[in-house]
């Protein structure tokens, strides 16, 4: 009964209505025909009732005989009182509000356009509540833009919204509908955990928060009685027009210094192009910031480690599984018409290509590791030392400048690039971080210090991997010195990071694989398991290994035999396929959990799908690759990594902002997530290129500029 109460409910409460009794003035003559009957206004005394004798009796506002109630039948009456009872205020806090309140009033019964335009603004009853299409958006920019100019002052419209929440029980009876047993309600628990109906009104910006609660809470209550639900609503959940904020002077000064920085490069740009060779005194300069050096320097076909060119396309490839899983996040994170069809799309094995495609970050980790321990053996094998300084410096500023221009930006101009009603709840998750804890992420420290919210929320990444830079010492200078002991060490470490991970899985009981839930960075298993630099190590020193055993193995030939390669590529794929498709299992219904089983596969799937990853780039390297290292290593992959950094810098801003501004609600679908996620793709390859060229390219040639002295940067000659 309580479920049918709440469907009741919610098909009323477009119109909550009231006994016939309680409508205060309904003007009903027996004698005067049906479609005759005038409707006074509601809630209001006698001496305020806009009738014709009221009128001609105040000369003075001869504007309300314009405004005359239309002539509605008993029908229409009755709904006209209801709509007038729910969406007009009563018992307002203070004297404007009321005045206020009564212009709608007339104004609705008068069908005046800026009346009618609050209450169209105002949420009604939505199609699919059952199937999880909670979030009634309403008519956002309609209401904001609303102007009455009354006898009482300018009307304009605020826009709020409150949300009502259903306790346990009652999602436990809504879920059975969707054949949801209480044995498997524990598994999507922290999914619907924070399930709201969000109702969103139109009223009177001269009204107060307080005034919308009381007006509100009254109507719902009472007709949701029995069902256990409780209202949320805050100051912050109401936006007039008159909250934009002007851009203040910090935001106008960031502005023309990055005006400043691109009007440098468009002048080295055009030096570049009007001088095919510039005066060697100023070639440094003008090169590192020409933004048509730079494109060269994207397109070029040489350049770098030619034996290593198959990480090109394994970077691009794990950035895009990364833009893409982080659509499909947004379609959890934001109202969607059928967000309950998220619980059935989970069982399904093709759910594991997003829910177990985490491990494409494993792809980066062991890459990177690889690359510096390459680059370290390199530099000791030529020189016979290591520079620890510029080791550490270089490896710092190559990547935090970049990452500093998108945090200020985050700091201070995101909240003038859109507006909404998920506006102000994006804004806390987005920015108001990058304001507290914009050093932690800056000096890459903040999985400890601030783990949620996070500044950047990609960011966590960045901070692991100089972590591990800097520890990467620890495992490369025993392998370069003492063979033996280095490794020793290196398996010492690599099983201390797997017992860790398993440590952490096992005591906080961990399920396997990452949870399928629209609040996934505030679980203690994202802030302390998954973005955790000691329970992440073990890829990172997979990388390291495989790093050394490149070195040690250049410029030799190994011999392998067409079935042993063979049988290690399907070995290879066979791991990754187990990590990737083996986290299904958990989100199972008859699954029962199983506290060892999820404890080794959190442990060690991520080394087994980074085992596979590097199987594939050893191969390539040493010829056993075949189409796939021609494939991952072609000119267009070698393009698109060099702006892959800045597109895993900007797109989850692009996407947090499109979804953050949205005016409705967007549909859960495999077909519909893709779709955005290759618009997103499409939009960042252009929006990394140029921030690639005007930013990330000129900052590191000065960073080269300084660490080498001043040494002469060679320019490719000009056709």
């Amino acid at each position: 009964m309580k479920v049918l109460n709440l469907a009741i409910f919610f098909s009323i409460s477009s119109f909550p209505h009231r006994t016939i009794n309680s409508i205060p003035t309904v003007a009903l003559n027996a004698v005067t025909p049906i479609n005759s009957i005038q409707i006074a206004p509601a809630e209001v005394d006698k001496s305020e009732n806009v009738t014709e004798n009221s009128v001609t009796e105040n000369p003075d506002d001869a504007e309300t005989i314009t405004r005359r109630p239309v002539k509605l039948n008993m029908r229409q009456g009755l709904l006209m009182n209801q709509v007038v009872a729910v969406y007009a205020l009563g018992e307002e806090s203070n004297q404007l509000c009321k005045n206020h309140s009564k212009e709608l009033n007339i104004g609705l019964r008068a069908l005046e356009p800026w009346a009618l335009k609050m209450f169209d603004s105002s949420s009604k009853l939505q199609a699919g509540i059952l199937d999880g299409n909670l979030f009634e958006f309403g008519a956002f920019q309609q209401c904001l833009h609303i102007y009455k100019d009354s006898r009482y002052g300018p009307i304009r419209g605020k826009f709020c919204s409150l949300k009502i929440i259903p306790d346990v029980q009652l999602l436990k009876k809504i879920l059975e509908f969707r054949n949801i047993s209480s044995k498997r309600f524990g598994k999507v628990y922290q999914f619907v955990s924070n399930a709201a109906l969000a109702w969103s009104v139109c009223v009177p910006a001269s009204c107060n928060s307080h005034d919308v609660y009381k007006h509100f809470s009254k109507s719902i209550y009472p007709l949701t009685e029995g069902l256990n639900v409780t209202i949320s609503f805050r100051d912050e959940d109401c936006v007039t027009i008159s909250d934009e904020v002007p851009l203040n002077r910090t935001e106008l000064l960031i502005i023309v210094l990055l005006a400043l920085f691109i009007a440098i490069v468009v002048l080295c740009s055009v030096i570049d192009l009007l001088y095919s060779a510039p005066d060697e005194s100023n070639n440094k300069l003008v090169d590192a910031f020409s933004a048509c050096a730079n494109s060269r320097r994207i397109f070029a076909r040489g350049g770098g480690n030619s034996d290593l060119d198959c990480l090109h396309g394994i970077r691009v490839l794990s950035t895009c599984y990364v833009v893409i899983g982080h659509r499909y996040l947004m379609l959890m994170f934001f109202p969607v018409v059928n967000s309950l069809k998220i619980m059935d799309w989970v069982l399904y094995y093709r759910s594991t290509a997003i829910t177990g495609g985490t491990l494409c970050v494993d792809t980066f980790f062991m890459i990177s590791g690889m690359l510096v321990s390459v680059g370290f053996f390199q530099e000791v094998k030529k020189s016979g030392r290591m520079n620890w300084i510029v080791f550490y410096l270089y490896r710092y500023m190559r990547i935090t400048p970049p990452l500093a221009i998108v945090v200020l930006c985050y700091s201070t101009l995101v909240h003038h690039l859109g507006s909404g009603p998920l506006w102000r709840d994006m804004l806390d998750i987005l920015q108001k971080p990058c304001q507290e804890y914009w050093w932690a992420t800056i000096l890459h420290i903040q999985n400890y210090v601030h783990p949620f919210p996070l500044c950047m929320t990609q960011a966590w990444y960045l901070t692991c991997d100089m972590q591990y830079y800097f520890f990467s010492p620890v495992i490369l200078l025993p392998l370069w010195k003492l063979r033996i002991f280095g490794y020793i060490n290196y398996v010492c470490i690599y099983v201390l990071s797997i017992a860790s991970n398993f440590y952490f899985a096992w005591i906080n009981r961990y399920d396997g694989g990452v949870p399928v839930t629209n609040q996934l960075f505030s679980t203690k298993y994202f802030q302390h398991h998954y973005i955790a630099p000691h329970t992440r190590a073990a890829t990172y020193i997979i990388g390291l290994g495989l790093g050394y055993s490149l070195q040690k193995t250049r410029g030799r030939k190994i011999q392998i035999s067409y079935p042993i390669t063979l049988s290690l590529w399907i070995i290879s794929i066979g791991s990754m396929l187990v990590s990737l498709i083996g986290c299904h299992v958990f989100h199972e219904e008859v699954h029962d959990y199983n506290r060892l089983e999820a404890s080794v596969f959190l442990s060690c799937s991520r080394s087994a799908w980074t085992i596979g990853v590097g199987w594939m780039v050893w191969a390539c390297i040493h010829g056993y690759g075949g189409p796939i290292n021609y494939v991952l290593s072609s000119h267009p992959f070698r393009v698109l990594a060099r702006i892959s950094y800045s597109i895993y810098l900007l797109h989850m801003l692009m996407q947090y902002l499109m979804s953050g501004a949205a005016k409705m609600p967007g549909y859960f679908s495999d077909f519909s997530a893709l779709c955005a996620a290759f618009g997103d793709l499409f939009i960042m390859v252009i929006i990394g290129f140029a921030f690639t060229v005007c930013f990330e390219m000129p900052l590191v040639k000065l960073l080269t500029i300084l660490l080498k002295g001043g040494k002469r940067i060679k320019v490719e000659p000009k056709n």
